[in-house]
């Protein structure tokens, strides 16, 4: 189901089972509510994104249960003042901003708010990719992520400038997208990898502003991996509160 160019409207209580590709697709829309939706999907089928926007504006996602086989839900170019909120994820690639950067005329990702949700079993949590030879340079800013649970997550947190998944993407640059003023709190659980918190950032255009409170997220991979631990490059932050695993951040 597809909606462009669409303002003050809603939709509520519908069930989008087995979608061939993805099962919402919002172009240019406006003051839109999606509320009490469910949406499934097997976790091995491909491209079905759960909810997809771009160019879109002051929408609210609640009450939304989302397993699907790629992201629950994708945030792409030209998306602001987006409110999540009691969504579960799972089966699923988690909520991700992005891919961000590929082309010349993409727009920022501003305005970003998700909270009191549960990724279970998913790939990823909170992910944010942007491609690593990128095309445009744009803003991803104002992301608070907060009262997360995390359930046997590949990759809890994972922000990811060095995005390059297949042809002809080229690692030969650094991403031009300039993420900042990122709030993640109290975010917490398991964490199928040892690397439960990945901050690898832009050499050209590092992290601003990022700030971890209050997080706890444990592995629970191979005992002979030991404990949880936290990846940072190229990012500049604060950190307060508890920290497992151990903060990376200057």
């Amino acid at each position: 189901m597809g909606f462009a160019f669409v303002t003050d409207s809603s939709i509520e209580g519908i069930t989008s089972l087995n979608s061939e590709m993805g099962h919402f697709n919002f172009f240019s829309v406006h003051h839109f509510n999606i509320t009490g939706v469910t949406i499934t999907a097997p976790g091995d089928s491909p491209n079905t994104d759960g909810i997809k926007m771009g160019f879109s504006s002051n929408m609210h996602i609640s009450n939304t249960h989302i397993g699907t086989g790629d992201d629950c839900i994708s945030i792409l170019s030209g998306t602001s003042n987006l409110d999540i909120s009691n969504v579960t994820c799972g089966p699923g690639h988690g909520i991700s901003v992005g891919s961000l950067g590929k082309n010349k005329d993409e727009k920022d990702v501003k305005g970003l708010t998700v909270r009191d949700t549960i990724f279970n079993g998913t790939s990823d949590g909170i992910r944010i990719k942007t491609w690593e030879s990128s095309a445009s340079k744009i803003l991803a800013s104002n992301f608070i992520y907060e009262i997360i649970k995390m359930i046997d997550v590949g990759k809890p947190i994972n922000i990811d400038q060095k995005y390059c998944p297949h042809p002809p993407c080229e690692k030969k640059g650094e991403s031009h997208v300039q993420i900042e003023d990122l709030k993640l709190k109290n975010i917490y659980g398991t964490s199928k990898n040892k690397v439960a918190v990945n901050l690898q950032c832009s050499k050209s255009f590092p992290c601003k502003n990022v700030q971890l409170i209050d997080i706890n997220l444990k592995h629970n991979g191979r005992h002979e991996d030991g404990p949880a631990t936290a990846v940072c490059q190229n990012v500049d932050g604060s950190a307060r509160g508890k920290m497992v695993p151990q903060h990376c951040l200057n």
